[in-house]
């Protein structure tokens, strides 16, 4: 049985993020990465024994784009294969919405992150001083990365839940496998703590 965690946040967070979730999953081993958006970067060595991958939002893409040795599944909350919009993915946010967002994270970090957050939908203090070029490089990706075809290869090994207010289209579209929507926005192991807990639960029993 699966009893190892290796979780990786969303853009404009950080590793504290998943300290909800986590209250509820006391029993697993839980190595969670630190982007560095807000101070030292920290990613931790991979689990030695197996283990899902978790990801959020930004976090899912970013995991679909790493070599997981030893991973028996990807859990991904409010995630996206893709998050720019492109002629086959309509769903994705514009190009020019981020390229606004490049530029001003340049001259206001603060407010970027502010109005970011407040549109994901929370309010609290952001958890340190913002590191304005790991942001740039996070929102880089966001403008350019395409890992459709790696989300295909994990077929039924990859789980996911999204809100139904989710007010990114990316998100809120999920993936090609089955998945859950749940009642909430872009937030979940934040706003829906226990419920997200529970959903990496099942696949830590039955991962497949």
């Amino acid at each position: 049985m699966t009893r190892a965690l290796y979780l990786v946040h969303g853009w404009g967070f950080d590793a504290s993020f998943w300290a909800p979730m986590l209250a509820h999953l006391s029993d697993m081993s839980a190595q969670v990465v630190d982007c560095g958006y807000f101070g030292a970067k920290h990613p931790p060595d991979l689990p030695q024994t197996p283990y899902l991958a978790v990801g959020h939002s930004a976090g899912s893409l970013a995991l679909l784009g790493q070599d997981l040795p030893g991973c028996e599944g990807l859990v991904f909350f409010n995630g996206f294969p893709r998050f720019a919009v492109a002629p086959d993915f309509p769903d994705g946010t514009p190009e020019r919405v981020l390229t606004r967002m490049r530029a001003r994270l340049k001259r206001d970090p603060a407010a970027v992150l502010h109005d970011f957050r407040a549109l994901c939908g929370t309010d609290a203090p952001l958890p340190g001083t913002p590191d304005v070029d790991a942001l740039d490089r996070g929102l880089d990706a966001l403008q350019t990365l395409d890992h459709r075809p790696q989300a295909a290869d994990w077929k039924d090994q990859l789980h996911w839940m999204t809100g139904t207010d989710d007010p990114f289209g990316a998100a809120k579209a999920g993936f090609a496998p089955p998945g859950e929507r749940v009642e909430g926005g872009h937030l979940l192991p934040l706003t829906h703590p226990e419920l997200c807990a529970d959903f990496v639960r099942r696949w830590l029993n039955d991962p497949r």
